[in-house]
């Protein structure tokens, strides 16, 4: 490990603080031009892009975009959402500015070829969800009320449109989900669906019918239990067409309005889709699709789907229609909202758009034709983000492990320069359970300390134990029942399988976890010896006090089986406050004082268990302002150099193996599917690495 590690990871986590993140791309109807929505170092923007002549098999010139590019300081405006119109020139999109009274939310449309930007209506609260009916002529807002509560996707931070109220009022029906038309022609807003539900997502194509998941609580405790129902708008009524036996996401609406789909799957939703008939009830699992996170009805090819989702690490795309279910996969993720794979098709579908992220190739909003022999080679259509030498040096491969049950378990390991023997091993687990380490540029949860502790010497381990997705919904729901159990000896197996082939020294191993992460990092720290530290990062820590201070507390733990008001016992066996078994393991807790999710007393539970305990060194930091997740560089930066402090310090250096060791594969780059191989050596074992890169354009893909 270098003697500079310090500095290496602070250079690093600035250049992860750099990137200007893609969240999503809208290409328009005519596939001329995408629209991305862009989060950069100052705020969220909007960039508008010209598709390639090559892709729309025409001219695809368009004029200059106007609106100020995301890192640019001086725009007061805070843009997000892009919907385009079908005349392919407007673009509605949400509008957030800084006001007297608190923050302006603004449905507001931009003509893309004056550059003229108006304002259609103000929203009657923060906008969620932005829906544009087939002909243009209305849109449907999902808002979310002053206070409402948000889940740890949202940075478990309530809605706060003004100043935090005093007192802050809690009671039964506030920080309401709801929906509302609005007119494009003439501005009109009226509240629509059932106001006695809270509705946590929609899909609508146009009228009066709507689907959405719902239910009565407002906290989002209520989702984990939530009910899909087709929505009379107009009549303001709700009918349950389906009562899931987990929780639902993704929902799409046919153009007719007499069919419906929704993925079904645990916590974070990847999972199955579901269609169902809004004629006659009849519902179906589609054979042969796990992990999807994106539908939409082929309004060409009636009852036949489009979908995203994950696959492994990697992403993938299909069509239930055509003669092959997978259309393209490959080691990369397809970003769309929500942070999980998904598209936007061309009016005559000949077009898709999406984000793409991979080792070695910063996140750009990329497009490709669906069809023909040319299909899903995607092409870049924004440079947002040139290849920081910082994370040049860091290499992403493939791995997979045997759990004790036999079970196979697949994972990332990320390494940097070269070694001469056993590295010190760091080993980051991620938040969910339902969540999943997938192939990126930079990984960003935990900390995002993935690329900066690889690239300062570490043989870091990114384990996607049960209970994560991109493994089907029967990997994922494993861990019911069982959290901190046969989850924790996959990710225990996978540190066995790393120091068994001596690319890891058994002596300088560390945890690292976030949310749920941290829940298995701080299991794992009291339990076992395996490690010589640990990192916990806003954790729930004490179930028995998370199910009546979280506000996913009664969903969460009753979705997991984790235990409830008639086993509190067994709320407190699986609880790390109360975790023995192990001589001590050096914990470092981090936390945010804001957090609603897993409430900061989480933290303080943890950190006085361990004094109490006396057992091994223990130390714990809150951030002002912070939720689930940091969003302030300078905390993050300053919580990245203590957690590498802790690692320096309780990491035992011990001298280096005479044998030579190296991450299994060699090292050249294994191209993405769909984009173009990197120059140099490509005699590697099939998605076995992902590597640095250029950027993606125009090869074959993977086509089954």
């Amino acid at each position: 490990m270098p003697s500079d590690a310090a500095t290496v990871v602070r250079r690093v986590r600035e250049a992860m603080l750099r990137l200007i993140h893609p969240v999503e791309a809208r290409i328009s109807p005519d596939g001329r031009a995408v629209a991305v929505a862009a989060v950069g170092p100052e705020r969220a923007g909007l960039v508008l892009a010209p598709v390639p002549a090559a892709k729309t098999g025409g001219d695809a010139d368009l004029p200059v975009p106007v609106l100020r590019a995301p890192t640019d300081p001086a725009s007061s405006t805070v843009r997000h959402s892009p919907r385009w119109l079908p005349d392919s020139r407007t673009l509605l999109h949400i509008a957030e500015r800084e006001g007297p009274s608190g923050t302006e939310v603004r449905l507001a449309a931009l003509d893309t070829h004056t550059g003229t930007v108006r304002t259609v209506v103000r929203a009657p609260g923060a906008v969620e969800e932005l829906l544009v009916s087939d002909d243009g002529r209305q849109a449907l807002l999902l808002c979310a009320a002053d206070g409402a509560e948000q889940d740890g996707m949202h940075l478990g931070l309530p809605v706060r449109l003004g100043s935090v109220p005093a007192p802050e009022h809690f009671a039964p029906g506030t920080g309401r989900r709801s929906l509302h038309l609005v007119g494009l022609a003439d501005g009109s807003v009226r509240e629509a669906g059932p106001g006695w539900l809270t509705v946590w997502n929609v899909a609508w194509r146009g009228g009066t019918t709507a689907v959405a998941t719902v239910c009565e609580d407002t906290l989002p405790a209520g989702y984990y239990g939530a009910r899909f129902a087709a929505l009379d708008l107009d009549a303001r009524t709700a009918r349950t067409v389906y009562t899931p036996q987990g929780q639902l996401g993704a929902p799409a609406l046919a153009a007719d309005g007499r069919s419906a789909a929704v993925c079904e799957g645990i916590s974070i939703v990847a999972g199955r889709p579901v269609v169902i008939s809004l004629t006659t009830g009849a519902a179906d699992v589609l054979p042969g699709i796990e992990d999807a996170t994106w539908l939409r009805f082929d309004d060409e090819d009636p009852g036949a789907l489009w979908f995203a989702g994950w696959d492994g690490t990697g992403s993938r795309v299909g069509h239930t229609g055509h003669d092959a279910d997978d259309h393209w996969s490959g080691p990369a993720t397809l970003g769309g909202a929500g942070y999980q794979p998904g598209l936007s098709l061309s009016g005559d579908g000949l077009l898709a758009a999406t984000v793409l992220d991979a080792p070695g190739r910063p996140p750009e909003a990329v497009v490709a034709r669906t069809t023909g022999p040319n299909a899903w080679n995607w092409a870049p259509v924004t440079a947002l983000n040139p290849a920081d030498p910082a994370l040049a040096g860091v290499r992403t491969e493939h791995t997979f492990w045997s759990a004790p049950d036999g079970r196979t378990v697949q994972g990332l390991v990320l390494s940097g320069g070269e070694s001469t023997g056993p590295r010190p091993l760091a080993v980051l687990v991620h938040g969910g359970p339902a969540w999943l380490w997938s192939a990126g540029y930079a990984p960003g949860d935990v900390l995002g300390l993935a690329p900066a502790l690889a690239a300062a010497g570490y043989l870091v381990l990114l384990p996607n134990p049960r209970g994560s997705s991109g493994r089907g919904l029967e990997h994922a729901r494993a861990v019911v029942g069982d959290v901190g159990g046969a989850d924790l000896d996959d990710v225990l197996a996978g540190v066995r399988h790393l120091t068994d082939a001596g690319l890891a020294d058994p002596d300088r191993t560390a945890i690292l976890g976030h949310s749920y992460g941290g829940f298995l990092a701080a299991q794992a720290a009291a339990r076992t010896d395996v490690f010589r530290a640990a990192v916990v990062v806003s954790a729930p820590t004490d179930w028995l006090s998370f199910t009546h201070t979280s506000n996913i507390g009664g969903g969460y733990d009753r979705t997991y089986a984790i235990g409830g008001p008639d086993a509190p016992q067994e709320l407190i066996r699986r609880s790390p406050v109360f975790a023995r078994g192990g001589s001590g393991t050096p914990t470092l807790i981090v936390h945010g004082s804001a957090d609603r999710v897993t409430p900061v007393g989480q933290a303080h539970e943890l950190y006085r268990s361990l004094l109490r305990a006396g057992r091994a060194p223990a130390e714990l930091y809150v951030y002002p302002d912070e939720g689930h997740e940091f969003t302030d560089g300078g905390h993050l930066l300053d919580a990245a150099a203590r957690v590498e402090q802790w690692l320096a310090t309780h990491l035992a250096p011990r001298p280096a193996a005479a044998r030579p060791t190296a991450v299994p594969g060699d090292a050249s780059p294994e191209p993405i599917p769909g984009t173009a191989p990197p120059a140099g050596p490509e005699d590697v074992t099939p998605l076995t690495r992902c590597g640095p890169a250029t950027h993606p354009a125009d090869t074959a893909g993977d086509q089954r």
